[in-house]
Formats: structure tokens, C-alpha cells, sequence
């Protein structure tokens, strides 16, 4: 085998890591991988224990980073929801002009006028879905029960769904 015993550079290593992962994830034995690519084939699975140690770090750091994404889009929401719920309780103003001639002269008049509002509910809907995701996203909502029925409607057993936050595991 071509570099057989020899150490591989990092920019080798990783271009090897690479195929090594299509071709695994395309179901090709370990044995063929390391044809294929050129090493033996202990090299191959020293290769895959170090991707899939990637792939489950990978998949932990994004895991907990997509939902700090997630929350910090939901409280961005929210406080956009806040300042409308608050802007639609505010008086509605309304500017009326006209023209007026007097003499031969032409002046503009204007006049305002404000009318109290009580705010728009649904604003304060959107404050609520905010609340009901980031509490979803948290995994602090009680436990989901379900009843599980065969085709007839019948019930067959109950099962009770936990959400477990990450940080409790």
C-alpha cells in the first residue's frame, strides 16, 4: 500500500478523512476504503473512530448552539411584538389639511386630532408564542401524555413523554 508506514501530512490526513467518510457512508468495507484510498486497513478504522468522535462532537456543539440561535430569534421576536403591542396602545393621530385662499393668498391649514386605542391583542398573541417556543426550546414544558389506540379507537396502553433538558442529563 502506498504510504504504508509513513506518516501522513495534516492536509493528507484530512483529504483522506474525507473520502474515507463518503466512502463508509456510501457502505464500502473497510477493507475496499483502504484500497481505494491508498492504506492499510487499520489505517481506515484508527481514521473512522476519529470521525465519528468528530461527527458526535460536531453534533453536541450544534445541537446546543442551533438553540441558542433559535432562542436568541425567539427573544428578538418578542421584544418586536413588545414595542408594536406598545406603539398600537399609543393615540392614533390624524393630520387633516386644506387650502385655504383669503385675499388672493393661498395658505395651508392643518389640523390634528388623537383618538385613544385600547392596543391590539394580537401582538400580545405573538408575546404569547414566543413565551410558549422558548419554553419548548428550553424543554420546560410538562410532561405530554399520550394514549395510544389500535385502529378501532380502542385504547391500549399510556405512555408519558418527559422532555429532559440537555443540561439535566
Amino acid at each position: 500500500m502506498a504510504g504504508q508506514g509513513k506518516r501522513r501530512s495534516p492536509s493528507a490526513l484530512a483529504r483522506d478523512r474525507r473520502r474515507i467518510s463518503e466512502l463508509y457512508l456510501q457502505g464500502w468495507l473497510q477493507v475496499d476504503i483502504a484500497a481505494e484510498v491508498g492504506v492499510s486497513q487499520s489505517t481506515v478504522s484508527q481514521d473512522l473512530k476519529a470521525i465519528q468522535k468528530e461527527w458526535l462532537q460536531s453534533t453536541l456543539i450544534d445541537f446546543n448552539e442551533a438553540k441558542a440561535q433559535e432562542l436568541a430569534k425567539v427573544d428578538n421576536l418578542e421584544r418586536t411584538y413588545h414595542r408594536a403591542w406598545l406603539r398600537s396602545c399609543e393615540d392614533a393621530q390624524t393630520v387633516t389639511q386644506k387650502a385655504i385662499e383669503a385675499g388672493g393668498d393661498q395658505r395651508k391649514e392643518a389640523t390634528k386630532t388623537a383618538k385613544g386605542q385600547v392596543g391590539d391583542p394580537r401582538f400580545l398573541v405573538g408575546v404569547q408564542w414566543c413565551i410558549d417556543k422558548r419554553c419548548k426550546i428550553k424543554g420546560i414544558d410538562a410532561p405530554v401524555k399520550t394514549a395510544f389506540t389500535d385502529p378501532t379507537g380502542q385504547k391500549q396502553a399510556e405512555t408519558v413523554v418527559i422532555y429532559i433538558p440537555d443540561n439535566a442529563r
